[in-house]
This record gives C-alpha cells, sequence and structure tokens, in this order.
C-alpha cells in the first residue's frame, strides 16, 4: 500500500447561479431554515465556516454569485443557459488531512487554498469558500464566477470576414474550463500543497488508485530493464557472430558453420524475449489507462450522484417550506378573522412601524408609529422582560398588536391631535375622554390633562 498523500482539485460547473447547491453547502435552506444532509454529523456542523466575507446586502453564497455579475462591468447580456457560477473541491487524503488538522495547520492549509484559488480565478471572482468540518474528511467548498478578460479564441477560417470584438471582462466558462488549464490547476494547486505534504494525483484519486498507479510504475521500470539486458546480451551475440563469419576460410568450415547457426538461434530467441516483453509492456500501459479512466469516471459519477440528491432534497426541502409557508398564512388569515382583537390597537389607530432596537438588552424599548387619516405619531417605551406577553412574543403566540396593547395604554398610542380624529371611537374604546401622554416629538403635544404626568416607565399587568 502506497503511503503517497494527495491533493484533490475539482472544478465542475454549476447549473445556473448554482442555487441548488448552496442549500448543502452553506447547510441551509434560502429561508434561513438549518439543514443538515445525512453523511453530516450534526454535533459538528458548528465548525463550518465562510472564509470570504460577503460584501454589503449580500445574504448568501447564491446572492454573491449574482452580485459579481451585476458588477463586473460585463458588455453583453447574460444568456439563460450561461454556467454562472464553478464550484471547486479542495482537500487531501484522509490520513494527511487528519495530521493537518490535529497538528492546528487547519487554518495555514485554508489560507494557503484561498491564495492559490485567487491567485488562480483572480481576488473578486472568488465568492465564497466554506470549510466543512462535520464530513469525514475536512474540505473546501469554494465558487468561482468564469469571468475573464483574456482575449475570446476563434478560429479562423478562408474567407471570414473580420469582426471587431468588444474587449473587457466577459462571462466565459468555457474558457476557465478548458483542458489545459485543467491540467495546470493540477500542477499549480499540487505545487500549493506541497508544504502540507501533498502531491499531485488524479483527480477522483482513491486508496486503490494510488496503489496501483505505484504498482505500474514499478512494473515499467522492471520491463525497461530487463529489455535493456536483452539488448545488451542481442549486442554481444552479434559480436560473437561477427567473430565466428571472420574465422570462414581460416579454420574448421564446419565446426564455424555450427557456431553461427547457435548464434543466430541465440540472437534469434532473445529478439522473441524482446518482443515478448514489449508486448507485455503495452499491454500493461494500455492496463493502466483503462484502470485510471474507470477510476476517474467512476468518482465523476459518484460525484455527480451525490450533487443531484443534494439538488433534489434541496428542492424537496423548498417545496415543504413552501407548503408550510402556504398553510401558515391561512392560518393567521383564519386568527384574524376568528380574532380580529389580536390584529388591532385598541387606541382605534393604525399601526405603521415598529422597532426594538435592543432585542437582547436587559431592559429592551420598543417603538412606535402610528397613523390616523394622515396624522402622524410615534412614542417609545421600554419592556419589563418578566412580563408575560413579552414571553409569549418572543415564542411567537402573541402578536406585536397584543405586545404593543399591553405596554402602552390607549391613550399612549396617539397624540392629542389623532385622539380628537378618532373621536366617539376612541372614547367607546377607552371608557372616558381622548386624552393622550407626551410622545417622543414627532407629532405629540403637551397635555394638562391629569394623567399627563403619569410614568407608565416599568409599568406592566
Amino acid at each position: 500500500m502506497s503511503n503517497i498523500q494527495y491533493a484533490v482539485c475539482h472544478l465542475q460547473r454549476g447549473s445556473g447561479n448554482d442555487s441548488g447547491m448552496s442549500c448543502h453547502i452553506e447547510r441551509k435552506t434560502a429561508d434561513g431554515k438549518v439543514y443538515i444532509p445525512d453523511n453530516a454529523d450534526k454535533t459538528r456542523t458548528h465548525l463550518n465556516r465562510e472564509l470570504i466575507q460577503f460584501p454589503n446586502g449580500v445574504r448568501n453564497r447564491t446572492d454573491a454569485v449574482q452580485y459579481r455579475i451585476d458588477n463586473a462591468g460585463l458588455h453583453r447580456k447574460v444568456g439563460k443557459n450561461q454556467t454562472k457560477a464553478i464550484r471547486i473541491i479542495l482537500t487531501g487524503s484522509h490520513e494527511q488531512m487528519m495530521k493537518i488538522e490535529q497538528s492546528d495547520k487547519l487554518d495555514k492549509w485554508t489560507d494557503a487554498n484561498l491564495k492559490w484559488l485567487r491567485n488562480t480565478f483572480g481576488e473578486d471572482n472568488v465568492v465564497s469558500c466554506m470549510l466543512h468540518m462535520d464530513e469525514k474528511t475536512p474540505h473546501l467548498h469554494a465558487t468561482v464566477v468564469p469571468i475573464v478578460t483574456r482575449e475570446r479564441k476563434r478560429k479562423s477560417r478562408e474567407g471570414e470576414k473580420k469582426y471587431q470584438t468588444q474587449t473587457g471582462p466577459r462571462l466565459s466558462a468555457d474558457d476557465v474550463m478548458g483542458r489545459s488549464r485543467l491540467s495546470t490547476y493540477q500542477n499549480t494547486y499540487a505545487e500549493a500543497m506541497r508544504e502540507f505534504g501533498l502531491q499531485r494525483g488524479v483527480v477522483g484519486s482513491t486508496a486503490k488508485h494510488q496503489s496501483n498507479g505505484e504498482y505500474y510504475r514499478q512494473q515499467m521500470l522492471q520491463y525497461e530493464n530487463d529489455i535493456a539486458k536483452l539488448n545488451a546480451e542481442v549486442e554481444k551475440a552479434n559480436e560473437g557472430r561477427n567473430v565466428i563469419l571472420s574465422l570462414f576460410g581460416k579454420g574448421d568450415l564446419a565446426k564455424a558453420k555450427k557456431d553461427l547457426t547457435a548464434k543466430n538461434k541465440q540472437i534469434s530467441k532473445l529478439k522473441e524475449q524482446i518482443a515478448k516483453l514489449q508486448a507485455e509492456r503495452a499491454a500493461i500501459v494500455q492496463q493502466h489507462k483503462q484502470d485510471l479512466a474507470s477510476l476517474k469516471n467512476g468518482y465523476q459519477a459518484e460525484i455527480d450522484k451525490a450533487i443531484k440528491e443534494a439538488e433534489s432534497l434541496c428542492k424537496t426541502i423548498l417545496s415543504k417550506d413552501a407548503k408550510i409557508e402556504q398553510q401558515s398564512q391561512r392560518i393567521a388569515e383564519l386568527d384574524r378573522k376568528a380574532n380580529p382583537q389580536r390584529y388591532r390597537l385598541l387606541s382605534g389607530a393604525e399601526l405603521e412601524h415598529f422597532n426594538i432596537p435592543n432585542l437582547g438588552a436587559s431592559m429592551p424599548s420598543i417603538h412606535i408609529w402610528t397613523d390616523v387619516q394622515g396624522e402622524k405619531y410615534d412614542a417609545r417605551e421600554y419592556i419589563d422582560t418578566i412580563n408575560p406577553v413579552w414571553q409569549e412574543y418572543l415564542k411567537g403566540t402573541a402578536t406585536v398588536y397584543e405586545l404593543i396593547n399591553d405596554i402602552f395604554e390607549p391613550q399612549e398610542q396617539v397624540s392629542e391631535a389623532q385622539a380628537n380624529l378618532l373621536g366617539a371611537a376612541f372614547i367607546l374604546a377607552t371608557g372616558g375622554p381622548a386624552q393622550t401622554r407626551v410622545g417622543t416629538g414627532a407629532g405629540g403635544s403637551h397635555s394638562d390633562l391629569p394623567w399627563d404626568g403619569k410614568k407608565s416607565h416599568g409599568k406592566r399587568r
């Protein structure tokens, strides 16, 4: 069994912007729900991390791909069938990757990978690089947008009219995934991984392939040595034959003829042995090529199968999420009809907006904005964190209207002008005349009514 430890660099085109694989790579669905595949250890998923900082406003890998395309200054419209993302798997032989992790060199290894990715494909084109630690072997899922500035290569034909082509950036997966470039990637990646004890191997190689590769190499060396030795013996036999020929006419002719026949037979036999060895060597070379192709195709088929399963599972999850969302909306609609009081302010005003800026603070606050026939008002109040309604709101079992109605009295939800517009409806709802508190100054007015100085901070029912 060979002890050679290989660097693995596998490139594959994504479908469109490759959103189907973002779920598998980021371990979450498009709406942010956790997704753990069957082959992952959920107790280690928290160790996974995104190594690329997304631009402002970019939420995930799929958005990052589109952001790069939108901001690359492309001259041509991107076609629906164009590849927008290339996914790259970077790792190494399991044994060596474990040593790298256990010797605290994993961060250095990821830095070397990022440097290679940026130098090879361009810093702006590397839009995501996720480290997976929850599967058998640590590995990276890099995402590259294939934007190039190299001149487009076109075959020239006799009599063809030459057109001036636009220069500048263009989206071209064919350029990035060219056969010669793929070979170059393997060479430069192996060079970048040399300091980590990893060397170049066939993409998709396995332990069996590594062992066979070494075996074939040793066999070829042995065949070369054997053929060289036989050729030397042929040369020696020819020298002996020439000596015999020089004896003709100088001695015993019968003995000379006999010796010559023996030498000719020896030379013929040696040549037969050489031809046999050469045929065996050619057969071994052909078998080696077939084995490599079989192993490579098998590994590719395995990757394709895993990707298709992941994409299919993501679609299933998204479909189920859509049904759940649809049912949730239906439940909310029915709840609004059955319990309208849970979805309105007691003052009768319309809630335009609310904000809880310091949700995790020991004493959070809530800021509300209300509207009555175009008259605006806003107010702020502190929340007692042991308040049962607040606890129910955090669990999602109480609406924000119920929370606001518990934090603010009806007259605290509106300005004096709004209360006057509400008129009889407000009086009926509160059991008294329209009287307001002082707000934050954005539409409220001071009132001399008895409870104007009332402090409700910290109050709770």
